[in-house]
């Protein structure tokens, strides 16, 4: 037992922003900037989809998913998080912004950074500093085979825990639900769900760094607990959670309880009096080991989670494609085939060429000059024995992502120095925003 790693954390987090007075003003942009974006497509006779419409909040793109429960709802681009706008007015019940966190943010750039970026950055005009929680999964990975347990294996506290679902073949179970809506456990094979998941690759990164072992079973151990069973353990914000999480999930495999039916009869499972028999070690070690700690410390500074921070695939690409084709068109663009077929072989002679420095020829030497107040200057000496000060100039437009976000970070650190090197910062700030890099 002692060798069974157990890898534990949060699946999944929903919870609701508290909006302050600006919000009104908010939503009525966010319909204002549909209507645009449909307009283009309406004016030119073109059919679009919900993901071909986008909106822009404090520098961020958002891509449109639909209309439910009331909410207009985006994903971001980078698929971290979803978040959903309602009219204020309407259904006054509820709080106008809801959020959920989605795998790819919280296994790769961390729960508290996700966090802190959507009420920090993102939201920052437009909430107070009250955070109510709706949801939450507290799980645990397992490397263990945990295909023997039966739904017979349970015992439970309360009787409204006790709807109990068992999915699996003669030999081995899969999945097993106990209970409902507020308080769930699930138990499933996670190597098996993520065979036919876009997630696989993300998970099994995340279990590689883990030391876990890939070819060696797999099983995920999770709740679901609904604001309604939370608040009875007083957890009612984000902050409660992350503070009371190592405890509620303990206590949640206290109120379910895997036992060990070999020291019980037939008749004490068929009369449901198994509440006697002992719990089975592995389950005791599950529950003594979860903690949160180096989960929640796994965190990225702010301003690379702005970044557009992607694992990039054939289907990504079409997508991206077959978006770029259509933004031409929509934009008046003249594209035919021989135009993209020479673009698809400048791009490839473009993988031949390097652009480093070191390939240009120079016909001068770099300096640094200080003054006597200890100021450095760049200059450059000529052949001809002359020394100018050199003049650095991009064309942003035509620089790679990868060089802009690199010229964005040399440009902010030098914008306190003058309006020129402020005005060249909000240039380059301005065409990463336009592309969605952060």
């Amino acid at each position: 037992m002692i060798d069974t790693k157990i890898l534990s954390g949060i699946d999944s987090l929903y919870y609701f922003c508290e909006s302050n007075t600006n919000y009104d003003d908010l939503y009525l942009e966010i319909l204002d900037q549909l209507e645009e974006v449909k307009g283009k497509f309406l004016k030119k006779d073109i059919a679009f989809e919900n993901k071909d419409l986008y909106i822009l909040i404090n520098e961020t793109s958002l891509n449109f998913i639909g209309i439910a429960e009331g909410f207009h709802w985006f994903k971001d681009m980078n698929d971290t998080f979803k978040i959903g706008f309602k009219d204020k007015y309407k259904n006054k019940g509820l709080n106008d912004i809801r959020v959920q966190l989605l795998a790819f943010g919280i296994y790769t750039i961390g729960i508290k950074s996700i966090i802190e970026f959507i009420n920090t950055s993102l939201l920052k005009d437009y909430v107070t500093d009250f955070f109510p929680i709706t949801r939450v999964d507290l799980n645990s990975f397992v490397q263990s085979d945990l295909s023997f347990i039966t739904k017979d294996m349970f015992v439970t506290r309360k009787r409204k825990y006790s709807t109990i679902s068992e999915i699996g073949n003669a030999n081995t179970t899969q999945t097993i639900y106990i209970g409902k809506e507020p308080f769930k456990l699930r138990i499933y094979n996670k190597k098996e769900e993520l065979k036919k998941s876009n997630k696989k690759d993300l998970m099994y990164e995340y279990f590689l760094n883990n030391d876990f072992d890939i070819e060696q079973p797999i099983f995920n151990v999770e709740f679901e607990l609904h604001r309604t069973h939370l608040k009875q353990f007083n957890i009612n914000t984000i902050d409660d959670l992350f503070l009371n999480a190592k405890n509620l999930f303990q206590q949640s495999m206290e109120d379910i309880r895997l036992i060990d039916i070999s020291n019980i009869t037939f008749k004490d499972i068929e009369n449901n009096t198994k509440n006697r028999a002992d719990t089975l070690p592995i389950w005791d070690f599950i529950k003594e080991n979860y903690k949160l700690d180096s989960f929640l410390q796994n965190q990225l500074p702010l301003e690379r989670i702005k970044r557009k921070i992607s694992v990039y695939s054939e289907n990504k690409f079409e997508y991206e494609y077959v978006a770029l084709i259509r933004k031409a068109y929509i934009n008046n663009l003249t594209l035919d085939t021989e135009y993209l077929n020479e673009l698809y072989f400048k791009a490839k002679d473009s993988l031949k060429k390097t652009t480093t420095n070191k390939e240009i020829k120079k016909d001068y030497i770099e300096v640094d000059v200080i003054d006597k107040s200890g100021i450095k200057e760049n200059f450059r000496l000529l052949k001809d024995g002359n020394l100018i000060k050199s003049l650095k100039t991009e064309t942003v437009a035509n620089l790679s992502d990868y060089e802009l976000l690199v010229y964005l970070d040399k440009t902010k650190e030098r914008q306190h120095l003058s309006q020129r090197d402020k005005d060249i910062y909000y240039v380059a700030r301005k065409e990463a925003s336009k592309r969605g890099l952060f």
